[in-house]
Parts: C-alpha cells; structure tokens; sequence
C-alpha cells in the first residue's frame, strides 16, 4: 500500500515551517550586518576624501620667493 498524500502533507509542511522560520533570523541579522558594513565603509571613504582633499593637512611653511620671476632666454 502507498501512504496517502494526507497523511505525508502534514509532516512536509510541519518541516519546511520549521526551515523557514530557523533560517529567518540569520537572514535578518544578515542584511543588518551588510547595511551597518556598507554605512560604516561609506564614512570612511568620506572621510579619506576629505583628508586627500587637503581639508585636514597640516599647513606647510613654504620658503618665500623671489620677487621677480625668472625670465627666460633671449636669443
């Protein structure tokens, strides 16, 4: 005798309920992780930026000079 899809349906369904709901909590916790990474890596590219863009460079004292440029050569 074949079992009947019956009885087999419940017991299928009561295990893929159970997969689905295990596996939700990672996958949340997941895409959590991922935008907190993604955030995180966005500052710290601004913040580069602004850094290489010569907002936070420390001024340097150049020599002064000379008044009159040089002139170049005449034939």
């Amino acid at each position: 005798m074949t079992p009947s899809s019956s009885s087999v349906a419940p017991a299928a369904r009561l295990s893929t309920e159970v997969l689905v709901s295990l596996l939700v909590p990672p996958v949340l916790i997941g895409i959590a992780v991922g935008r907190a990474l993604a955030d995180g890596l966005t500052q710290a590219g601004l913040s580069s930026e602004q850094v290489f863009a010569g907002e936070r460079l420390p001024n340097l004292n150049m020599p002064p000079t000379s008044p009159h440029p040089p002139t170049p050569a005449t034939d």
